[in-house]
């Protein structure tokens, strides 16, 4: 058939001949996004079934690290796209709400984000919509994200389903505040983390099944309608760190953390500073925090020298901080390398930290320096190497403290940390 037959029958023989594409343009073309390809199995599918046929509370337990914030966002997106369903996301803080925004963004351009805080006006994305209210009222297909304190101060917003993130640093009592405009409770967090700090005296709730100042996803889990899921895996930690934070969870996890290590250096290393001068402690461990400037980090992307943006080092109190930061800023190297307490890099990570046991920095051992949470959070916030530093005597500070939660717990974490 010649060119001018073609052109009879409209194709056009003045552009080039269609190349067809090599199948793994055809495999990279047909790639679904992960919150619509969705796992049989998988806690996210288990997690949606629940709330899709109508369960009033389900909650996701996680570890360390084990992507959490994906699932969140993962959820609320195919929510937000398959169901008539009214979607509020609630964050701890402005800041968590302002970030959870903007993931769900990024994930999908064309999805209906509403980041609605009062006084925010405009976002670092123009597919974010900011009202400038706290108290939007969204529809379905909405995607509207908030502050657990601006839903708990609302009296009309209402929404199908309210889906809470970071939710074991809220109360029952906020979550109910929160929710109750809800119908159903998609509740997704670490309990490994530090609770909520409660100043008020709370045992005349010591014998009530609903006490409002635990945590919520703690008090609802005993509820019938609830259901508990968890995550089974840390993408963070590797399998030492696993085994060594083991005993603080319920539930068993593993790592799937990808090939990765600081040259010369174990995963967990251990040092014992026995220091009766405060200062030569932190000036110690400033200068053990230093070293890790410089050093070769190895992933599965190559290999580079760690900056001191890389490094970390989480304290039991802020005494503690102010001197190693000082310390560090003698030699240069602060604001450089992270300082601050595990309160407040909760959910951060780093690829060397180096914990300082609240006990070997505390003057006065009390709950604060012995609480689950803060344990965990020190011992997890390294992605490649953590050195735990401690005193001599720390066993002996927990066995002599009557009221320490789960004694024999906190000895057996920091055993399998010094190894």
């Amino acid at each position: 058939m010649s060119a001018a037959d073609l052109n009879t029958l409209g194709i056009d023989t003045s552009k080039a001949p269609r190349v067809e594409p090599s199948p793994e343009e055809v495999t990279t073309a047909r790639q679904v996004p992960s919150w619509r390809s969705l796992v049989p199995g998988s806690v996210l599918s288990h997690a949606l079934y629940e709330t899709v046929s109508g369960r009033r509370v389900t909650i996701i337990d996680s570890p360390p690290g084990s992507g959490k914030t994906t699932l969140l966002v993962n959820a609320a997106l195919w929510l937000g796209a398959n169901t008539d369903l009214t979607v509020t996301v609630a964050a701890p803080t402005r800041a968590a709400a302002t970030s959870v925004a903007e993931r769900l963004a990024d994930v999908h351009e064309q999805a209906s984000v509403v980041l609605a805080l009062n006084g925010v006006d405009k976002a670092s994305s123009s597919a974010i919509h900011t009202p400038g209210n706290g108290a939007f009222q969204g529809q379905a297909g909405d995607i509207v994200v908030r502050t657990m304190a601006s839903m708990a101060m609302s009296t009309s917003t209402t929404c199908d389903l309210l889906i809470v993130d970071e939710a074991y640093q809220s109360t029952f009592a906020s979550l109910v505040a929160s929710a109750k405009g809800s119908e159903q409770v998609l509740m997704v967090g670490d309990p490994g983390q530090i609770g909520p700090v409660i100043t008020t005296d709370t045992t005349v709730f010591e014998d009530s099944p609903y006490p409002p100042h635990g945590r919520a996803p703690d008090v609802l889990r005993h509820h019938p309608s609830a259901l508990v899921a968890h995550l089974p895996t840390s993408f963070r930690l590797g399998q030492r760190t696993v085994d060594a934070i083991d005993p603080l969870y319920d539930f068993a996890f593993s790592s799937s953390r990808p090939d990765r290590r600081i040259v010369g250096h174990d995963e967990i290393e251990a040092v014992q500073i026995d220091k009766p001068d405060p200062v030569d402690l932190y000036a110690e461990v400033a200068r053990l925090a230093a070293t890790y400037i410089g050093k070769t980090v190895e992933t599965t992307d190559g290999s580079r020298p760690l900056t001191p943006g890389d490094v970390c080092v989480v304290a039991g109190d802020n005494m503690a901080v102010n001197g190693i930061a000082g310390f560090l800023s003698t030699m240069g190297h602060y604001p450089g390398i992270t300082v601050g307490t595990a309160d407040r890099l909760q959910g951060g990570q780093w690829h060397a930290v180096i914990a300082l046991d609240p006990l070997a920095s505390a003057s006065t051992v009390s709950e604060h320096h012995l609480a689950r949470g803060r344990l965990c959070v020190m011992a997890s916030r390294h992605m490649t190497h953590l050195t735990w530093a401690y005193s001599r005597d720390w066993q002996n500070l927990i066995e002599a403290h009557e009221d320490v939660e789960d004694a024999a717990t906190m000895i057996q974490v920091r055993q399998n940390l010094i190894g």
